[in-house]
């Protein structure tokens, strides 16, 4: 067994960097008894645990944010109180933006925009001169840190994304010049052998489209047809430029600084897992942005859990924050990103997160965002939040930061734990755990389920290479059934083909089969997008909850309380239901009461579908559906 290294003091990394171990080698990666962790050089394992942006701040926003020279006396004093206040509170690394001096010992992982810069992405990823340009920029971008023993490797760009639908409409509107149309255009006709009635089955071209030849000229557009299945195709296509662009930084910072780690692109906040299948072989780090799921520090497995089975890597986690409303530098707190009331709500759940994060196996990092408070006026993209471990007076919040440390203190013997740390097998009766108290599905929060872990069902499927792109958990009480789902789902929603309403079967929904002693009951739970009704342009979420007849025919409910679309927007998705006992068919739930269910939910344009149940026997209109699973309602 390698011995775990907590780089908490000073005195261990000054010996590290002063050594030869500085220059023999590089960081690596190392898997120990199921966990993941980076490495020294010289092999001595650790789990990083950094803070971004630890620099002086930006000149342009002194006046109202954090600026060093407000403060100390000059640049050496600056980086001796900034390290010495980050070793005191638990983390041992600089991430993303930070100052690369050598007056500090931190290690370092800087961000370098390897792909913006070599143009790739929304450029010509397939053109001839791709590798030789993305070397060149390499090794200009690397140049600053190649003597800095300090770095750990690095990102490759900040929160690509590998939105399908965008870079479709990108590359197919292009010129016949750019060699990534041509790639695309070839794809297309392939796909479908040159049948244009077969894509007509998929999509709806745009005017003036009537052959294949035609989708070589600009401006070419193809939309979804409803009941298509034309979102395959747009999701080859991703794959297929994630792969080129990972296989493009990959061998051009290998070339040009091999001992350093490739450490990805900072997946935002969400990840399409054709993009992920196409970066193996290509990352010797993964890196994801993360936005905490709840108030109370909730980390929702699948996300972590599907990364595990998707790569062969480490997945570190580049970028997560808490703010709160109750703050010393004005912020506001503009949007979607996780804040709460009152700072001692933020250090709680922040120090939450952080255990919950080191749980996972994969998982060897963890960085905050960010070392001080965003401007009180805001940054230059307007994003205003106290995401900071100090206020813009350089102030330390301390409650965040006694937290912080007690948790980071913890993470080592965390993670070196979550080793063996395995999905039970699926029970032959799966125990349903009644609510703490009943659920309301009206309140925009899931702070009525506390037992988050035990209402989890962690057995649904989804059909290889893929992985379930949510969690489903499910409780009960004598007035009924819960159940709440947090999951991801990029759509482009202008994308669909479409006259008047949004149709369902394009829809994210939740198709619930439930017998509670009275015969089988089927619901379908619709996300139907809407205009949004604060913000032009933009989408927001509607629920509509059906009863579904044998035929297929759809009956609404009146859902008044009974489904709520928690306010995030998609990606990312959050959906509550409570389904009345009197709707199953009987008057009241008790403890110890038998049922069988079977739970689907399906993406957007019907990209994927996860299950709970066995595929169901036979062919026919119903061969979708899936055999019942076998259930009891627990009184704890």
């Amino acid at each position: 067994m390698k011995r775990i290294v907590f780089l908490s003091l000073p005195a261990l990394l000054a010996a590290w960097l002063l050594s030869g171990l500085a220059l023999a080698g590089g960081f690596g990666t190392t898997r120990d008894g199921g966990a993941w962790w980076l490495t020294l050089p010289g092999g001595v394992r650790f789990f990083s645990i950094g803070a971004d942006t630890v620099n002086g701040g930006d000149r342009h926003y002194r006046e109202h944010g954090y600026w060093w020279e407000d403060h100390y006396p000059d640049q050496a004093a600056w980086a001796a109180d900034t390290q010495q206040r980050l070793y005191a509170w638990g983390f041992n690394t600089r991430g993303g933006w930070s100052d690369p001096t050598t007056a500090m010992t931190l290690p370092l992982v800087p961000e370098i925009d390897l792909g913006r810069n070599s143009r790739l992405h929304w450029f010509d990823p397939f053109a001839p001169d791709a590798l030789e340009r993305t070397i060149a920029k390499a090794r200009e971008l690397t140049a600053p840190y190649k003597d800095n023993p300090a770095v750990i490797g690095y990102f490759t760009d900040n929160e690509v994304g590998w939105w399908n639908a965008p870079l479709f409409r990108w590359y197919l509107g292009n010129e016949w010049a750019i060699y990534t149309k041509r790639f695309l255009w070839r794809m297309v006709y392939d796909h479908y052998k040159g049948d244009w009635r077969k894509l007509l089955a998929d999509f709806v071209p745009g005017e003036g489209a009537n052959s294949f030849e035609d989708l070589k000229k600009g401006r070419a557009e193809l939309k979804l047809r409803p009941g298509g299945n034309g979102i395959a195709l747009i999701q080859r296509f991703t794959a297929a430029c994630a792969g080129r662009y990972y296989e493009l930084v990959y061998k051009a910072l290998k070339a040009v600084d091999p001992h350093r780690l490739v450490m990805g692109d900072r997946l935002p906040l969400y990840y399409n897992q054709d993009a992920v299948l196409a970066s193996r072989g290509f990352l010797d780090v993964l890196s994801t942005n993360y936005n905490v799921d709840t108030p109370d520090g909730w980390v929702a497995p699948y996300y972590f859990e599907g990364l595990e089975r998707l790569t062969d890597v480490p997945v570190l986690i580049s970028e997560f924050f808490f703010a709160a409303d109750e703050n010393r530098s004005g912020n506001v707190n503009n949007g979607h990103l996780m804040h709460v009331k009152t700072q001692a709500e933020r250090a709680v759940g922040a120090a939450a997160a952080v255990r919950n994060f080191a749980a996972f196996r994969n998982v060897a990092g963890i960085h905050w965002f960010q070392y001080y408070d965003e401007p009180s006026t805001g940054r230059g993209d307007g994003e205003n939040f106290n995401m900071g471990l100090v206020d813009i007076r350089n102030v330390p919040y301390e409650g965040l930061t006694a937290a912080l440390a007690a948790a980071n203190g913890r993470v080592p013997a965390i993670h070196a734990d979550s080793g063996g740390r395995t999905t039970p097998p699926q029970p032959a009766v799966i125990p349903i755990r009644k609510a703490a108290a009943p659920v309301n599905a009206a309140d925009d929060s899931l702070a009525d389920w506390p037992d988050k872990a035990g209402t989890r069902l962690p057995w649904f499927t989804v059909p290889a290479p893929h992985v379930p792109f949510g969690d489903v958990h499910v409780s009960w009480n004598e007035t009924g059934l819960a159940l709440f789902n947090l999951a991801q789902n990029y759509a482009d929603l202008y994308l669909l083909a479409r006259d008047g309403d949004f149709p369902p079967s394009e829809s994210y929904r939740i198709s619930l089969d439930v017998d509670a002693g009275a015969g089988v009951r089927h619901f379908v739970l619709c996300l139907v997008p809407r205009p949004h009704h604060l913000y032009p342009g933009r989408f927001e979420l509607a629920p509509k909850l059906y009863r579904v007849a044998d035929d297929g025919t759809l009956s609404p409910i009146a859902d008044q309380g009974l489904a709520q679309v928690l306010d995030k927007p998609l990606p990312h998705i959050a959906v509550e239901l409570a389904l009345p006992a009197k709707l199953l068919g009987v008057d009241r739930l008790s403890a110890g009461q038998p049922l069988s269910l079977r739970i689907q939910a399906t993406t957007f344009y019907r990209e994927m579908t996860m299950t709970l149940g066995a595929p169901a026997k036979g062919g026919g209109k119903h061969a979708s559906r899936t055999t019942p699973v076998a259930a009891v309602l627990i009184d704890q």
